[in-house]
């Protein structure tokens, strides 16, 4: 609790009057929000990008002859279960990015560039090990189940499988507070939602012509480069 301190000269004296003042989250905190916004954004639009989380509702689609509505909806629940346990774990560590930045401010607005260039090298060698790192359903393993069991596995697929790279994001609206961190979420949320639909919209009526497969196996490799981008992005707005 922090105190206000206002002096009153009177007769050659000063009279301290202490009236308290409220708590803010971290009114301090140096990170800038519009900064966390416009990395979150990005993330979330190359999240929705890649491969991994719109062809294989276009594969299953086509393979099991759904209608383009069906496919769609699919796609809506099964990106639901992935955002849903991938903003579950961002709350935990936009938590522990409060908690962070109460001991240790300094410490803290360092944290997000480190976490994004750490995992925008992981991704780089996960490119350069030719490993897919983002792969979240196996589409071979699902050929002749009914729908429900189709339907229930591409959720629990989804859902077992949150995102990383967005919880430097939520790690740092952590500590600007609870506001911030659920405007990141709300990002994070809508962005990669629509941008899935979409994505799958568009593949069913032909994109995959469009190389996806050269995109697919370069995903890493795009991400990587991506968060390194945003890594020094965000170290020269703190400079």
């Amino acid at each position: 609790m922090g105190n206000l301190i206002i002096g009153v000269n009177r007769k050659s004296s000063t009279n301290h009057y202490h009236f308290p003042i409220p708590h803010l989250p971290n009114p301090n905190y140096p990170f800038p929000m519009n900064e966390i916004l416009v990395g979150a954004l990005v993330l979330s639009t190359l999240h929705a990008l890649i491969p991994s989380h719109w062809l294989p509702f276009v594969t299953i689609g086509k393979t099991e002859g759904w209608s383009e509505g069906r496919t769609l909806a699919v796609t809506g629940l099964a990106g639901l279960a992935h955002t849903v346990s991938t903003t579950l774990l961002g709350l935990l560590v936009g938590g522990a990015g409060y908690a962070l930045s109460e001991a240790y401010h300094e410490l803290a607005e360092r944290v997000i560039p480190a976490v994004l260039l750490v995992l925008g090298l992981w991704y780089l060698m996960q490119h350069l090990r030719h490993s897919h790192a983002h792969t979240h359903v196996d589409t071979g393993r699902l050929r002749g189940k009914s729908f429900t069991a189709l339907l229930l596995s591409l959720c629990l697929g989804m859902f077992l499988s949150p995102c990383m790279e967005i919880n430097a994001y939520f790690l740092s609206a952590g500590a600007l507070g609870a506001a911030a961190l659920a405007t990141v979420a709300l990002i994070y949320n809508v962005v990669t939602l629509a941008g899935m639909l979409g994505m799958v919209w568009l593949g069913s009526r032909g994109l995959r012509r469009l190389n996806a497969h050269w995109f697919e196996h370069n995903e890493n490799l795009i991400t990587g480069l991506t968060l390194i981008g945003l890594a020094v992005f965000n170290s020269f707005f703190e400079a």
